[in-house]
């Protein structure tokens, strides 16, 4: 069930003409459900820059591939969390960088020896593994140019993908590294699961808006609150809690 939570922010009147309607999905340590609330280093994030920037903002839960085609076509203002790509920028404007974001490449730990062979796409791919991937989400430029050489099987739910190599129904989990260790944890998978010694990407992320809602002088301020905390180390600080 859809939870939709009205969030305004303390900062002056001469903020942002827009109401923000942004989209949330069940992505631990970044957005998650916790005490009767949206919580998560993310929507921390949010808070602090658009109070920064004067910005009032509603949440409510989108999973990650439908909040593409809202952010596309104008039912949804903002996602969190986004890499900045040629395609959608077609139809959305992009923040300046608000954090970084790691994608792992999770094994089981009985087949370390034989995936570990590999130390890039290129060489993954002569091994021939199963892989598993969100539906929806970027891996980098360099999974977008040898992806088709694998046997992807996509999923929906950022859990799902560590459950299903936990009971060996894939070899490879593509997943952001922080939600993975998570999840591991959660599932009481880690002596079971690790990570190989490579990454599918480490790219800057952004906010995403549609373009069929927002108007750009409004993320200019935003972009000015990210600079500004940035600078003050408040962004990082809120981070490092969750690293």
């Amino acid at each position: 069930m859809a939870m939709l939570l009205l969030l305004f922010s303390n900062a002056a009147l001469a903020g942002c003409q827009t109401r923000f309607l942004v989209g949330w999905l069940d992505w631990k340590p970044y957005q998650v459900w916790h005490n009767d609330k949206v919580a998560g280093m993310d929507i921390e994030l949010l808070k602090v820059i658009m109070n920064a920037a004067g910005c009032r903002y509603e949440l409510t839960k989108v999973p990650w591939e439908r909040t593409m085609r809202y952010i596309k076509s104008g039912d949804l203002d903002l996602a969190l969390g986004a890499s900045k790509t040629a395609e959608r920028s077609e139809w959305a404007y992009f923040s300046e960088p608000y954090r970084r974001e790691i994608m792992a490449l999770f094994v089981r730990r009985d087949e370390y020896t034989k995936w570990s062979a590999a130390q890039n796409f290129e060489q993954l791919a002569g091994l021939n593994p199963r892989v598993m991937a969100l539906r929806g989400a970027y891996y980098g430029s360099t999974w977008n140019q040898i992806k088709d050489r694998f046997f992807v099987h996509q999923l929906n739910k950022y859990e799902q993908l560590i459950q299903m190599l936990g009971v060996q129904r894939t070899d490879v989990v593509l997943t952001d590294l922080y939600n993975g260790k998570v999840l591991i944890k959660e599932l009481g998978l880690e002596r079971d699961i690790t990570t190989l010694d490579w990454n599918a990407s480490d790219d800057d992320i952004h906010m995403m808006f549609s373009k069929a809602t927002v108007n750009p002088d409004d993320i200019r301020l935003i972009d000015e609150a990210i600079r500004q905390l940035r600078q003050s180390g408040t962004l990082q600080q809120i981070i490092d809690r969750y690293r």
